[in-house]
């Protein structure tokens, strides 16, 4: 995400939950800062301070239901109020495929979407300009720079590397703010897709 973000000339100041990363996040030409969604609300809201966007791609280390609640629907809920607070303007939330219909999803992963779509819920009514990303199932497969957009899609897979693109991606198409679309493995160039949303 942060070469992306580098590569489109943006300044990228990168939130870790803890210091062990940050010599690597910073090496890519990010400041970064300690940003623990499950920590002190305050001391988040200093981390985004001075920030115009937030991409927020933060998800729970293990799918323990309480790590989850913990992380997926409480921790972005922190993000989100934390981020109105600083005066942050536009949110940019990684979500999943499903999570706006959890009980169509795949029954292990259903208390996961059920966190996301209640943290995404929050997101709509905030005050911030947003954009929900649902990526289907995500792989470790070499970026395509080609995928398919829509406001909802049959089950998919799609490269992690390709959904960094897409969230970066949406910060330069005014068509997708305050709209929450799901994104796969396609034939479509990525700016072109995301610029015939609708």
């Amino acid at each position: 995400m942060v070469r992306f973000l580098r590569g489109r000339g943006h300044q990228v100041r990168a939130g870790l939950r803890s210091r062990r990363r940050a010599e690597e996040v910073a090496g890519l030409g990010a400041e970064t800062v300690v940003a623990d969604v499950t920590a002190d609300a305050e001391d988040l809201v200093e981390a985004l301070a001075g920030s115009e966007v937030v991409i927020n791609a933060i998800g729970a280390p293990d799918p323990d239901q309480a790590s989850v609640d913990l992380v997926d629907r409480d921790g972005v809920i922190t993000a989100i109020r934390a981020a109105e607070k600083a005066g942050v303007s536009r949110f940019v939330q990684l979500s999943a495929q499903f999570a706006d219909s959890p009980d169509q999803g795949d029954r292990l992963v259903r208390s996961i979407l059920m966190a996301k779509q209640i943290s995404d819920s929050v997101l709509r009514r905030s005050s911030l300009n947003w954009t929900i990303v649902r990526p289907g199932t995500l792989t470790d497969d070499q970026p395509t720079g080609h995928v398919k957009i829509a406001g909802h899609l049959e089950p998919g897979r799609v490269s992690r590397a390709d959904v960094a693109a897409v969230l970066v991606a949406t910060l330069e198409e005014p068509l997708v703010e305050n709209q929450g679309f799901d994104v796969i493995g396609g034939e479509i160039p990525i700016p072109t897709a995301l610029a015939s949303f609708s």
